[in-house]
Formats: structure tokens, sequence, C-alpha cells
């Protein structure tokens, strides 16, 4: 392997991982990238996935450190996106990207317009906390789902969710419980990717070592960050994946 591509992958690791953790979607770089550099995208897939992990593990930490776990809700919330989330990931083993890159950017369109809209705002107070609970366990399946099969964006899914049925959290503990939920599932549904050889170890263990990195820096600002920025962020990594996949 040449040691350029490598380096590519390094210094994308570390963007992708800082995005990923104080917005999401860095997979949107990640997944192309290695899809340019001769990975096939079910490969692209599972390599991408071993980074997220080890950016996640150094984000929680961060997370943790500065008071922004929500342990409880976290692992309430991943258990139905880790049982989903197997199966997510047996679809894709043989999911072709071209037509589902183009409905993400699509969702990700309508999540902008819904995060400027704000319908929480409508919906605060007026949910039975049972029925959101119930909600929540429900997205969360769906969450787990998509997560399994593609992941990419799907921390745009858990915070957009998180701000419609858990409105009164603060930004960064809806991020570090988007964290904690990722990390759970996608360190049980890798396994399949791994079980089908569906993993570049040599990508992997570059993008993981600049995700790490990002993941840190990530970890530690979004957790001092103001919840008006952090969304703002969010808005504007939503509309820069959009368009690289309409692109696309």
């Amino acid at each position: 392997m040449e040691i350029l591509p490598v380096i590519a992958v390094l210094f994308v690791g570390v963007i992708v991982g800082f995005v990923n953790i104080v917005s999401a979607g860095g997979s949107m770089l990640t997944l192309p990238l290695l899809i340019f550099f001769g990975l096939p995208s079910n490969v692209a897939n599972g390599t991408n996935r071993i980074a997220i992990m080890v950016q996640n593990v150094f984000a929680l930490y961060q997370f943790q450190k500065k008071g922004h776990l929500n342990w409880r809700l976290g692992l309430l919330l991943a258990i139905p996106a880790t049982i989903a989330s197997i199966y997510g990931a047996e679809i894709a083993v043989n999911i072709a990207h071209g037509t589902f890159d183009t409905l993400l950017a699509t969702f990700m369109i309508i999540f902008v317009i819904l995060l400027i809209i704000k319908p929480q705002r409508y919906i605060e107070g007026k949910i039975n906390p049972k029925v959101s609970l119930v909600l929540l366990f429900l997205a969360f399946i769906l969450i787990g789902i998509y997560g399994g099969a593609l992941q990419a964006g799907v921390g745009f899914f858990i915070i957009l969710t998180l701000l419609v049925l858990v409105p009164r959290i603060p930004m960064a503990d809806m991020h570090g419980i988007k964290t904690m939920v990722v990390t759970i599932y996608i360190s049980v549904s890798t396994f399949v990717f791994i079980a089908n050889d569906l993993v570049n170890w040599k990508f992997a263990a570059a993008l993981s070592a600049g995700s790490a990195i990002g993941g840190f820096m990530g970890g530690k600002y979004a957790s001092v960050l103001p919840d008006k920025l952090l969304q703002r962020i969010l808005i504007i990594a939503i509309i820069f994946f959009a368009v690289l996949l309409f692109i696309r």
C-alpha cells in the first residue's frame, strides 16, 4: 500500500472524528474517500466502523470527564438500537450505496428544515412521558437498523429524535447520549462485517488513529461549546454533507 493514501486517510480521520462528535455525518467524507482509494462499498462501510468505535471511546472519556454522560438514558436507548443494528448489518453486507445516498441526502435537507422550525417547541410538554418513552424505543429500533446498515449520518437521526422527544436535555448531553448509543451498538454490529471479511485493516488503523485524535478533541469541545453554536454546527454539517451526496 502506498504511503500517500494512508496519510490522506489519517488526516481526514482527524477531521471526521471531530465532526462526528460535535455534530454528525463525518462518515460522509470517509466512505467516498475509502471508495476512491479502491475499496468496495461494503468494505469501506466495514472499515469505517472500526475508526468510529475508536473515536467514540476517546470521546466518551471526555464526555464523562465533563459530566455530560446520561448513563441511564443512554443505556436504555442503546438496548433496542444494538439489537436492531445486527439486523441492519446483515442487510449491509450486500447493500448498494447509490440510491441510498440520494435518499439520505434528501432526508438531511428535511432535517435542516425541522431543526430550523424546531418542532419540539410545539410538542414539548404535550406528550405523555410514557408515550414519549415508547416513541423513543421505536425510534431507536429504526436508528439501530439504519446504523447497522450504513452508519453514515446516523447521528442526525439520534439528535433530531432527542430534540423532539427529550428537548430539555442540553445539546452537550445529547451528543454524549448519541456517542454512547453509537459506541455500544457499533461495537456489536461491526462483528458482522468482520465475520464477512469486509474490513481493510490497514486503512482501518490509519483512520482509527486520526479519528481517535479528532474524537478526543470533539468530546472536549462539545462539552463546553454553547447549545446554539452546536446547533448551528449541526445545521451547517447537514447541508454540507447533503450537497456532497447530491454531487456524488
